[in-house]
């Protein structure tokens, strides 16, 4: 027996914060140039790559092969004032229409630069996976203080690997709840109608 040792491999570092995972939604319907929404209030995202085998028994022992993919992406949310996210759910539920999804891990630590065209410029962009979706149920939950929403999405096929564009003002303004502004600026609570001077 020939002696073989091909060493080993090691990775070091922090790990990825689930607050780094945003998922985007969209309309199946949405016009093209149409704006992903990041639904508002983001408590929970978990994807899972499911699926089934072919789990067989012969004379001569087990066979297994993959058979199926069954990801899915299910969400939950605290229900916002003017959240298109759950609208866009919901009429896709009622209207037996898909919804397209997006996974992206929104860190730094991932992200690499990406060109528009030859010679063109640069975009920063982060590891994504996408899919279309069939809502299988959206649930409305009112028996606690804040309203919650959490939706289940079958994928069809399998999620596919891509990247998605953000800029770091696109960030910074959708993971601050507010801007600063200085005295007088506007008027009323946070989460109302502020009208600008």
């Amino acid at each position: 027996m020939v002696f073989v040792d091909n060493g080993v491999e090691q990775v070091k570092g922090d790990p990825l914060l689930s607050k780094k995972v945003w998922y985007f939604i969209q309309a199946t319907n949405a016009p093209i140039n149409s704006k992903a929404i990041l639904p508002a209030s983001q408590t929970e995202g978990d994807t899972t790559y499911g699926g089934d085998s072919v789990d067989e028994q012969t004379k001569f022992g087990r066979v297994v092969l993959p058979s199926t993919n069954e990801d899915s992406i299910e969400l939950t949310t605290y229900v916002v004032p003017n959240d298109k996210a759950i609208e866009i759910i919901r009429d896709a539920k009622h209207d037996g229409n898909q919804v397209k999804v997006w996974r992206v891990v929104v860190d730094k630590r991932f992200a690499k630069e990406e060109k528009e065209t030859e010679g063109g410029a640069t975009h920063q962009v982060f590891p994504a996976e996408f899919g279309f979706g069939t809502v299988d149920e959206l649930e409305l939950d009112d028996s606690d203080d804040l309203v919650e929403a959490n939706y289940t999405l079958n994928i069809l096929g399998k999620l596919q690997k891509g990247t998605f564009p953000l800029t770091d003002e696109q960030i910074n303004a959708l993971s601050e709840m507010y801007e600063f502004e200085r005295p007088g600026e506007s008027t009323g609570d946070f989460g109302t109608d502020t009208p600008k001077g």
